[in-house]
């Protein structure tokens, strides 16, 4: 729209208070022509400063306003570049960047991804971590990559128990449990340690514990079928014996050789002494089948008789003296001993053939009484 100046004969008296009109140059009435594209956004901010600023500059009270809006004009001339508003053609809403855009933006995916990736392993070693403090045996020595190392001694597991595996460098020889994770380990697994215990995480975060196998995986396979052999039978005798009470479930895990070798010399041991139920067989061992390492029994007879049991099997000597034994008391059901073995469940502790109690008849299993002598399995054969 054009301004019109008024006539000198239409001019208001000087002590007015009405504003002045500004006449506002205006360019010389052409033809109409095609429609234009619509002027960009840094002429429309330049002209609205500047008629704010010129209706302000004409009073001396304010003129430290029109020095403020002259910044505000210099600052939007410096950022006005950098946001694409002085740019001749905007980009279209939502168009996608082009191939030689900034490297910052073109790496945001791949900078979220790995920090993803590196969230997924680190909370897997967390987990591997909390397992290892709670269910491995408190002796074993621990092979490691130094960032599991790290993780576990934040669990508590002293210096003197980790064997770091370091670049190039990397042999598990002494250590009793090798921790493989995605940086290092894994290639020692089928060399040093064939025996997964438990896993956590999955794909590139993966972190497995592995018992290590003097020999690798030939003396490993040969070792796991006869001590599968030996747990067949050991279970075989104790399901004849009638003093031992077992659901169809547990009945088919011991027919399957599924329980460590420790907790049947335990059963074995605790029925020459009461007569007991198994109300079930556990493990903790998360991503991946194992042996069972926790029983949970009940005690016949009067109530002294499951602290007596348990006195008992605290009472033994390694490898047959438990991680954890105590008593619970469930809502609505009897008292209960529960006893787990630590990890890993060790091999060859069992003989093939168990002795028979001939004072009960052929279907009694003998077991000794009181603490063992270190090392000795609790069922010999005859």
């Amino acid at each position: 729209m054009r301004a019109v100046a008024p006539s000198p004969g239409s001019r208001k008296p000087t002590g007015s208070t009405e504003q002045p009109v500004v006449d506002i140059a205006a360019p010389a009435v052409h033809p109409v022509a095609p429609a234009t594209a619509e002027p960009s956004w840094a002429r429309v901010v330049a002209t609205t400063i500047r008629l704010w600023t010129s209706r302000r500059l004409r009073s001396a009270r304010r003129w430290r306003l029109a020095a403020l809006a002259l910044a505000l004009v210099l600052a939007a001339v410096a950022v006005l570049p950098f946001t694409g508003v002085f740019t001749r053609t905007a980009a279209p809403s939502g168009r996608a960047p082009s191939r030689s855009g900034s490297p910052a933006a073109s790496a945001g995916p791949s900078e979220a991804h790995g920090a993803s990736a590196q969230a997924a392993v680190t909370a897997a070693q967390s987990q591997a971590a909390a397992w290892i403090s709670g269910q491995v045996s408190g002796d074993a020595i621990i092979a490691c990559d130094p960032a599991m190392c790290a993780a576990l001694q934040t669990r508590g597991i002293t210096a003197g128990r980790l064997l770091p595996l370091r670049p190039g460098a990397a042999d598990p020889a002494g250590a009793d449990v090798l921790v493989t994770s995605p940086s290092a380990g894994r290639q020692l697994a089928g060399k040093y340690a064939p025996a997964v215990i438990a896993s956590f995480g999955s794909g590139g975060a993966r972190i497995d514990v592995r018992a290590v196998v003097p020999g690798g995986m030939a003396a490993y396979q040969s070792a796991l079928q006869a001590d599968l052999a030996a747990r067949r039978n050991a279970g075989s005798q104790l399901l004849r014996n009638e003093r031992i009470l077992l659901s169809a479930q547990e009945t088919a895990q011991l027919r399957a050789g599924e329980a460590d070798s420790r907790l049947l010399a335990t059963l074995a041991a605790l029925s020459s002494q009461y007569p007991l139920r198994v109300t079930g067989f556990g493990d903790a061992s998360p991503g991946v089948a194992v042996l069972f390492r926790e029983v949970t029994i009940t005690i016949g007879g009067p109530a002294g008789h499951l602290a007596a049991a348990l006195a008992l099997v605290r009472a033994q000597h390694p490898p047959y003296l438990p991680a954890y034994a105590a008593i619970s008391h469930p809502a609505g059901g009897p008292a209960a001993l529960s006893i787990q073995f630590a990890a890993p469940s060790p091999l060859g502790l069992l003989t093939a053939v168990l002795s028979v109690d001939l004072r009960y008849g052929p279907a009694h299993t003998t077991a000794l009484a009181g603490p063992l002598p270190p090392g000795q399995p609790v069922l010999t054969g005859r």
